[in-house]
């Protein structure tokens, strides 16, 4: 039996000796505690206690069975089998619980429990150890309860407790008393109608009273638990019977509210519990101290830890003080003294023991004092619990954390302690540098607040793999916001520290650093690895590296389409034996001197030998590479092949001579200046132009001195915009100051010379007198206003008299419209002939007016924000009035925007080209309007499907009064298209097509970006 007492005594490390005394604990339990051997037949019953004293009246029980057999046979005939059931049962599982009915002296029976448990060893049962208690008052006194609330059923309206009646059928409530409406909060209508068992909220429960309902037809105190309409939960013993209740079978069922009870039956079981662990599994020390007789007791733990031979009477009124380090011993009687003299019933207090040798023990001191009615302390018991392994693991936790906190508050990474579910308990003081939120910012913040979107799922995947304790740490490189929102790149080591007894994760350890500038420069170094191989792959120079002799140990690819060689055929072969030996002296002094100097960049040109034996000018650039110790240890080099370069030098300077032969005898200025206008070099011809020598031109500082004031600014803007476009045709003119102050008109054409780089590097111009041709422009000028007086003029005196005409026009249509006599129809069809050619001469003049007013410059560009869909769809309506049945389909494509243009004169040009595509595809398929929205353009496609243009006639197709020799005689002035173009272009457009006879013909304009 000791087993069931001694068994938690092996889970204390403290204690060193397993020895209690049980027998006081055995002989004040109420329950009798027996065993029984299984080694041996047949099985006797050992009782560890009086079975008789246990159980009351000893005259009235029968002798304690000393076998199982005996024992049997005490037990009610109907219980035999299923106790004998459950004895087999617990030599499987070692350990068992069930109630029956053992007899007592005569024919009477009590009720006993028994609880029991299996000694095993090798797996076999070896012993049975059991306590028996005896449960006969409790038993009948619930069957007397039971037979008394049958009594009661009759008499419902005089129950305190809640009653219903349900039909037996189908279980539903169609009587219930105020009490129950009351008790429960429930009104009629919540529980009148329904089904009982719906309240009925635990399954097993209710599963059960079902089932005995059914078997029995009849449930006594049922324990259910039920639910109201605010889903509260009661606790009720539910007792029902049947009943004959408004002509048909029923039951009637009593509630009684057992909830207070339920709760205190878990309490006392919950203390039961934990009275019974400390009992047998206790590793404290108990003492005892009466002050009165002067008794007291120290359990042999004490003995045992402090490894003293144990005293007869230990403590005294001082209790345990004898035994704490002197220092200490003074103020522990102090703080004793001073609860007796406040007469407190409990006292803990932290000690250190002295045991033998001076070892030092700290132990939690507990102390329960008894006072007498005088307030003297009478009696005191407690506990001494041996707390050292805490004291030194609290000493060694406190040195931990003054480490952890050490390193944490001034390492550069940013260390962090989170609960599993992700929530920040500590952060260091280097998330600043970090991510430049605080310690305090960054506990308010979820990881999901600044992880980025693409790596919260890796992160939580290997987080979880660390806390499942799937790997030990890891390492993870992600991106984060800052505090300024700014994506950060961090790597974090993280690591779980889990409960050493559940094994399981209690929190997340983090170590996280900044290494956007790592991996950027990664980044870049894999941009860089990238680019050389690329270089070195596809370069046309020739990559190549030498040891110190000038042996090659590595060249690139590019050798074979530059010098023929293949790379093997190079390497370890000396680069002196491919140089030109009158540029070998040169070249071996450079590398020598290179390689003593440790010049890192140097360039030379030398002649090497192409595999055809063919020398070849190459341009080297490189230097030295050093090892840690500042050594050479190679030699760079990056050869270009510069023998065209070398040709193009040589050609150069004899066109330079040529050059300067025809400037030196042209008429015109032909000069060279830098990019800050001054001369670095001008022709003889200067003098001719502005009677200025050539000394006297290149010594000019500001040519703008020579320039008029009126057209300095003009002048300059055309340099400018030579320089900074690279420009070849700039063409400008201006007045040059001569020599003797005159002012001369003259034309300048500037080119710019662009260096290796592309950028401007000269100015070449060249200047002629353009005097005459000044005049001439002037008396153009002078045409294009009588031109221009003339059109307007025409334009006046043509209108008036078609006005006129095409008034009488409608007045005769009008009269005859109205005339009651029959009209002639001949002078019917001459009245429509004189307006369908009113209508073309109005036209025609409308286009000679417009083409005159380009022609002489006065039509302007008037550019607005507008919706080139909208100009169109009304372009469309206006066009498709002529021709009935007919319509143009208007489609577009890209993101549709508004446009800066001249709705006017846009509208003019779509007008002309639908109406041409209406006019020209009768009985045809509609015309189609394509709008195409580019990123840098806009593209108007017209497409028809009729006549199309013969290719003889498509050579002159933009000049005025062409037309197809294919139209017959449909209508046209031959000027349409004319102006259509030059609006396009005003508008810094093209405007194209594309046609096929029979087929059908698309214009396409297409507009700069005017967005």
């Amino acid at each position: 039996m000791e087993n069931i007492f001694r068994d938690t005594l092996n889970d204390f490390a403290d204690a060193k000796k397993r020895e209690v005394d049980l027998s006081s604990v055995i002989s004040n339990l109420t329950e009798t505690v027996w065993s029984i051997n299984l080694t041996s037949e047949p099985y006797e019953i050992i009782y560890h206690n009086d079975p008789l004293a246990q159980h009351g009246n000893i005259e009235q029980l029968e002798l304690p069975p000393k076998t199982i057999e005996e024992w049997q046979k005490l037990i009610h005939p109907d219980d035999r089998d299923r106790v004998l059931e459950e004895m087999v049962n617990a030599l499987g599982t070692g350990f068992a619980s069930y109630s029956y009915r053992v007899k007592r002296k005569g024919v009477e029976y009590r009720y006993a429990r028994d609880r029991v448990s299996v000694f095993f060893e090798d797996d076999r049962p070896i012993r049975i150890d059991g306590i028996s208690i005896d449960i006969d008052s409790i038993r009948r006194s619930r069957l007397n309860l039971e037979l008394s609330q049958q009594r009661l059923k009759s008499i419902v309206d005089a129950l305190p407790d809640p009653v219903f009646i349900s039909t037996k059928e189908g279980g539903t409530s169609i009587f219930a008393n105020e009490i129950l409406f009351k008790v429960y909060e429930m009104s009629p209508s919540d529980f009148l109608g329904k089904k009982v068992i719906q309240f009925y909220e635990n399954f097993e429960g209710r599963k059960a009273y079902i089932e005995d309902l059914t078997r029995y037809g009849h449930v006594q105190n049922h324990e259910l638990l039920l639910k109201n309409k605010n889903g509260e939960s009661f606790w009720v013993s539910a007792s029902t019977m049947p009943l004959e209740f408004q002509n048909q079978e029923c039951f009637i069922t009593i509630l009684q509210d057992v909830t207070v009870r339920k709760n205190l039956e878990r309490e006392i079981k919950e203390s039961n519990e934990r009275y019974q662990l400390a009992v047998e599994g206790t590793n404290d020390v108990i003492w005892e101290y009466d002050f009165v007789s002067k008794y007291s007791y120290l359990s042999p733990q004490f003995w045992e830890g402090m490894e003293i031979p144990p005293e007869v009477r230990p403590l005294d009124d001082k209790l345990i003080s004898k035994y704490i380090i002197a220092e200490e011993a003074q103020e522990f009687i102090d703080k004793i003294n001073a609860t007796y003299k406040a007469q407190e019933g409990d006292l803990t207090l932290e000690i250190r023991l002295v045991a033998k040798n001076g070892r030092i023990i700290w132990a939690l001191f507990k102390a329960r004092i008894i006072y007498n009615s005088q307030g003297k302390p009478q009696r005191a018991v407690g506990s001494l619990s041996n707390i050292t392994s805490l004291k030194e693991a609290q000493s060694q936790l406190q040195e931990s954390e003054a480490k952890y906190k050490l390193i944490s508050e001034n390492s550069s990474d940013c260390i962090c302690l989170h609960e599993v579910t992700g929530e920040f308990v500590f952060v260091s003081p280097s998330s600043t540098d970090v991510l430049g939120y605080t310690p305090e910012e960054m506990q308010k913040l979820g990881l999901e607040e600044f992880i980025e979107e693409e790596n919260r799922n890796l992160l939580r995947d290997t987080i979880l793999s660390v806390i499942r304790g799937e790997q030990k740490t890891a390492t993870m490189v992600y991106q984060a916001y800052d505090i300024n929102n700014q994506k950060q790149w961090l790597e974090t080591v993280a690591g779980a520290i889990f409960d050493n007894e559940t094994e399981r994760a209690i929190y997340l350890q983090t170590s996280t650093r900044n290494v956007t500038d790592r991996i950027e420069a990664q980044q870049k170094l894999k941009e860089s690895q990238e680019r050389y191989k690329l270089i070195t792959e596809n370069s046309n120079d020739i990559v190549s590296l030498m040891d110190t002799k000038g042996d090659y140990i590595f060249i690139s690819p590019s050798i074979k389409d530059t010098m023929g060689y293949a790379p093997e055929e190079m390497l370890g072969r000396n680069t002196t034996e491919f140089i030109h030996p009158e540029d070998l002296p040169m070249i071996a002094g450079s590398m020598q001197e290179a390689i003593e100097n440790k010049v890192k960049d140097s360039s030379a040109e030398f002649r090497f030998l192409h595999k055809s034996g063919e020398w070849r000018w190459v341009k080297v650039t490189g230097g030295i590479i050093l090892n840690d110790e500042e050594e050479a240890i190679y030699i760079r080099s990056n050869k270009t092949d510069i023998t065209e370069k070398k040709i193009t030098e040589d050609k150069l300077r004899e066109q330079e001579e040529q050059y300067k032969l025809v400037s030196e005898n042209s008429g015109d200025v032909i000069a060279l200046h830098d990019l800050a206008g001054n001369f670095t070099f001008v022709s003889p011809s200067c003098y001719r132009l502005a009677g200025l020598t050539v000394e006297e031109t290149m010594a000019i500082t500001d040519v703008y001195q020579h320039v008029h004031p009126e057209d300095s600014e003009k002048l300059g803007q055309a340099i400018k915009d030579t320089i900074k476009n690279g420009r070849k045709d700039t063409i400008t003119s201006f007045r040059l100051k001569k020599k003797d102050g005159e002012y001369l008109w003259v034309g300048i054409s500037m080119t710019a010379i662009l260096d290796s780089d592309q950028r401007t590097k000269y100015i070449q111009s060249s200047t002629r007198d353009i005097s005459e041709i000044i005049k001439v422009l002037d008396k153009e000028r002078q045409l294009n206003k009588l031109k221009s007086s003339f059109i307007s003029m025409a334009s006046h005196e043509f209108r008036t008299p078609l006005t006129t005409i095409q008034s009488s026009n409608e007045l005769i249509a009008m009269y005859l419209d109205k005339s009651s006599v029959p009209v002639d129809l001949k002078l019917s069809k001459h009245v429509t002939r004189i307006r369908t050619e009113l209508e073309r001469l109005n036209s025609l003049l409308k286009d000679v007016f417009t083409l005159g007013r380009l022609d002489v410059g006065k039509a302007r560009l008037n550019k607005e924000i507008t919706s080139i869909t909208g100009i169109a769809k009304q372009v469309v309506l206006e066009n498709s009035v002529p021709f009935k049945n007919r319509g143009i389909d208007i489609k577009t494509e890209g993101k549709e925007r508004q446009v800066l243009l001249d709705s006017l004169l846009i509208s003019h040009v779509l007008s002309n080209l639908l109406n041409n595509a209406l006019k020209y595809s009768v009985d045809k398929k509609n015309p189609e309007l394509l709008i195409s929205f580019e990123e840098k353009s806009l593209r108007l496609a017209i497409t028809d499907f009729g006549i199309g243009i013969p290719k003889k006639d498509q050579a002159g197709l933009f000049e005025s009064f062409s037309r197809a020799s294919n139209v017959g005689d449909i209508e046209g002035t031959g000027l349409g298209l004319v102006i259509v173009k030059q609006f396009v272009e005003m508008h810094g457009g093209t405007i194209d097509y594309e046609t096929k006879v029979n087929e059908g013909t698309t214009f396409t304009v297409i507009l700069p970006d005017l967005s």
